[in-house]
């Protein structure tokens, strides 16, 4: 019998407090953060026979710290590699949506430990053996050079042996020192990964030029990426194949969460061994539901018809 594959998602993730419908000051407190996302929609839609998802991050050992990996665990995910730092508190963040459903964000997330991720080289060595890794722009973002240099290393070692390295561009300028250094660390993670699963609107803003979706994936291309899926807000998605053409959603209640419940369901159908266009078919079809309900991660029972 085949064993699971194992995928581990690497990031930050935070406290999210979301405008509630309870009234104008109120919020609602969960639990988001790009990859964080992206392994939660993973692990409903994998089964566990089928996959073993990871979340690879630190956190604190304060309460809400022991409340969020209580949340991860209660979704299915494996969380024996966070890291618990003594004396330290996960990032928070606010999210506001305009009658549009488009969101804006306030961040606090100083004291967040994910920043001294990968400074030794043990977690790299624990994951040098997984199947299949999903990570960021964010997460290249918030850690040191030393951090970043080890886990493009462990993104190339994966994708010479023929695995996944996954990759989604998500660009946070104020993370950054400035726009050229974005650009040069997220090249590198490019050329480094098997899976490129970028916006247009992201790659137009890193490398300050402004092109089509079919001359960003040849851009790619030329980076050095393999797999290359381009997403343009809901319209049409690029690919080496071809584009392919995606019904938009009309008033999107919360546009939170749907690149990453997007790249969710994409890698989710290809680790499944489904075709590009299915798995770009499939992903769209959780991000057009995730974009109907407030918050980056909606609730099981609102996807239920979408999971296996």
């Amino acid at each position: 019998m085949r064993r699971p594959l194992t995928v581990a998602s690497i990031g930050e993730p935070m406290i999210e407090l979301a405008r509630s419908p309870a009234g104008a000051l109120a919020y609602d407190r969960r639990f988001g953060g790009d990859t964080l996302n992206t392994a939660v929609y993973l692990a409903r839609l994998l089964k566990p026979e089928t996959a073993r998802i990871q979340y690879v991050t630190r956190l604190g050992d304060d309460p809400l710290s022991a409340w969020m990996i209580q949340g991860f665990a209660a979704e299915g995910i494996d969380c024996s590699l966070i890291a618990r730092i003594k004396d330290r508190r996960p990032g928070l963040y606010m999210i506001d949506t305009d009658e549009h459903g488009e969101r804006s964000f306030s961040y606090w997330r100083g004291e967040a430990p994910v920043r001294q991720l990968f400074e030794s080289p043990e977690l790299a060595m624990k994951l040098a053996g997984t199947d299949a890794i999903y990570t960021s722009g964010i997460t290249l973002a918030v850690l040191g050079e030393q951090g970043r240099a080890r886990l493009i290393a462990l993104m190339r070692s994966l994708k010479d042996k023929g695995r996944m390295a996954a990759f989604d561009t998500n660009y946070r300028p104020r993370l950054w020192t400035d726009r050229a250094d974005a650009a040069r660390w997220t090249e590198q993670a490019i050329a480094a990964a098997s899976h490129v699963l970028p916006s247009s609107d992201d790659l137009d803003q890193i490398f300050a030029r402004s092109m089509t979706g079919d001359a960003w994936v040849a851009a790619l291309a030329a980076m050095g990426a393999d797999e290359i899926v381009v997403k343009t807000g809901g319209g049409p998605v690029h690919t080496r194949e071809g584009t392919i053409a995606l019904e938009r959603v009309a008033q999107p209640r919360d546009t939170t969460g749907a690149g990453d419940s997007f790249n969710a369901g994409y890698l989710a159908a290809r680790l499944s061994g489904r075709s590009l266009n299915e798995s770009i078919m499939k992903a769209h079809a959780l991000a057009s539901r995730v974009i109907q309900y407030p918050g980056a991660v909606i609730a099981r029972e609102a996807m239920s018809d979408l999971m296996p």
